[in-house]
């Protein structure tokens, strides 16, 4: 019903292969009182598979350029569930995943470990962690070293880090930025490289402009006439999925045609909201020139 893709920072051997705890039921918390508090709410939201507690500790103003991706993936994800369920297992499907991936980005960290600490000012910390993360590739779970920022909003705090498309575009993606000349923000290294790899994890990401200057960047592109109209897209796409769902358990469809015909409007908006994060590239790669970062050679 989508076009599915395989999607994977790099086939590399994890470290450990731990059984991990049964995750409690995490209470829905709009920030936390400091920045260590928001990250721990955070893996605790995340390891038990809570979204919705996830983006809330999200800063505010970068969740709308997460929401029309997690839009299409929710709703193509699931609605391969919900075809199954009705008229059992299609034959003609053939596996795969989704390129988007910012839902699964946001609930797959299974623990971390703080290895620095900066001070930015008073109202923004950064972290640097070590992730246990879940890999969608393989069954073992996969070590990453990430960055954090925490920002502080009145008095909550909350988290920044380029989830799910957001960091191809960071690393430089030419399918993400569209264009032959990529901007690299951030190096993904792998294991074995000399120059970045400190723990010989799965990826380091190194950040090339610093952090919360990627933030400031991204906060204002959030505020953009378009990315609003996307927000709204991605709302009317999930009420209509919603109300697919609720026709077919009472049974309205009759085949899986019908089904499939029902789900037309929601492929045709998410084709429109598969180019929401693409759309930032023009004025990302300003931004990193203007730091003095250069395209990408061939």
């Amino acid at each position: 019903m989508f076009a599915l893709m395989v999607l994977m920072c790099g086939s590399f051997k994890s470290l450990a292969d731990e059984p991990s705890a049964p995750a409690d039921v995490v209470e829905l918390l709009d920030g936390a009182d400091t920045a260590e508090e928001a990250l721990i709410a955070m893996v605790a939201a995340s390891n038990a598979g809570d979204d919705q507690a996830a983006m809330l500790l999200v800063d505010p103003a970068i969740r709308p350029l997460l929401l029309p991706s997690i839009a299409i993936e929710r709703s193509a994800i699931d609605s391969y569930f919900l075809e199954t369920w009705a008229f059992g297992e299609d034959k003609k499907f053939r596996g795969g995943q989704l390129f988007h991936f910012t839902l699964r980005d946001l609930v797959r960290i299974r623990s971390i470990k703080q290895l620095e600490k900066r001070l930015v000012d008073d109202k923004r910390v950064v972290f640097t962690v070590l992730t246990t993360e879940k890999s969608y590739h393989e069954e073992k779970h996969i070590h990453n070293v990430r960055t954090f920022l925490a920002i502080r909003r009145s008095d909550r705090w909350y988290l920044f880090r380029p989830f799910g498309e957001l960091t191809n575009l960071v690393i430089g993606s030419s399918d993400w930025q569209d264009t032959n000349e990529p901007v690299k923000l951030v190096d993904a290294h792998a294991p074995g490289e000399e120059s970045y790899n400190r723990q010989n994890v799965n990826c380091e990401f190194e950040y090339l402009i610093p952090i919360e200057l990627i933030h400031e960047h991204l906060a204002e592109a959030a505020t953009a006439p378009e990315i609003k109209e996307a927000n709204q897209l991605a709302s009317r796409l999930q009420r209509h999925y919603d109300s697919i769902v609720n026709r077919a358990k009472r049974g309205d469809y009759q085949s899986r045609n019908e089904l499939k015909d029902a789900m037309d409007p929601i492929e045709d908006w998410a084709d429109i909201l598969s180019g929401t994060t693409a759309s930032l590239a023009p004025g990302l790669i300003e931004f990193a020139k203007k730091h003095g970062l250069q395209p990408e050679p061939e």
